[in-house]
């Protein structure tokens, strides 16, 4: 009986130090297009008819009375606007938005009676400014899974299991220009071990070439990413401004 139980114990020892020797790094990691604080599709323009097909945060609600609503944009390189006085873009407002230069901003400037019970109630403004998103997106040359890999073998197979813990998330910022050349890498939420960042900001500098994003008409634009390491849980992920739902492809 006893030969039986020291049998059985040095049975399972044996396999949970194996198990353990066999663990691999299984650290969840993302790469996401970092989005500009507003921007919208080609498609959205041409159907928005009022401000708040342009803005969706804007709201109608807060104006008792329009005094003016400016729309400011770029076209050949000479600034453009078009003024009315109410939510309802003009035709000639649309019109000059889907000519603006490739990749530049348009402004909305707004001078309003806000809706409230002040006795004084004063003019106020609302300003806001948008993109139109490129309709092809950055993008890595060698693809997704290719993508995954080089992370994995250059730097996430590199880090602790244990090293992020609870909500721990490093976030490493990077740019993809024009050319689709990588740019810009810092880091943006550490992993608290500065020789892992300063490898993951190495493997994403030393990354291939990606095939930049671009509009319709062949223009090439940079844009912003970031790779993310650790708990995807973390508030960390808010203040990111991604779409985890379409994580890079």
């Amino acid at each position: 009986m006893k030969y039986s139980i020291i049998t059985i114990f040095l049975l399972y020892f044996g396999i949970c130090a194996s198990s353990q020797g066999n663990l691999t790094n299984n650290l969840d990691y993302e790469v996401n297009r970092v989005h500009p604080p507003l921007s919208i599709a080609k498609q959205t323009l041409n159907e928005a008819n009022t401000l708040m097909d342009l803005n969706e945060n804007y709201k109608s609600s807060w104006v008792r009375e329009y005094i003016s609503v400016e729309v400011l944009t770029t076209q050949n390189g000479k600034v453009r606007k078009v003024t009315s006085n109410n939510h309802d873009l003009s035709k000639e407002q649309k019109s000059i938005m889907q000519k603006a230069d490739v990749g530049s901003g348009i402004e909305v400037k707004v001078l309003y009676i806000p809706e409230n019970t002040l006795k004084n109630n004063d003019a106020k403004e609302i300003n806001f400014a948008f993109v139109v998103n490129p309709e092809t997106e950055a993008k890595y040359t060698a693809g997704k899974e290719q993508l995954q890999q080089y992370l994995q073998e250059n730097a996430i197979g590199e880090i602790p299991n244990d090293l992020f813990k609870g909500y721990d998330l490093a976030a490493i910022k990077f740019t993809v220009t024009e050319k689709g050349q990588i740019t810009n890498a810092h880091i943006f939420e550490t992993s608290k071990d500065e020789k892992i960042d300063e490898l993951l900001l190495k493997t994403i500098s030393n990354m291939s070439n990606w095939k930049p994003a671009k509009y319709a008409d062949g223009t090439r634009v940079k844009q912003d990413f970031v790779l993310t390491v650790g708990n995807h849980k973390s508030c960390i992920i808010n203040l990111l401004n991604i779409d985890r739902l379409n994580v890079q492809e």
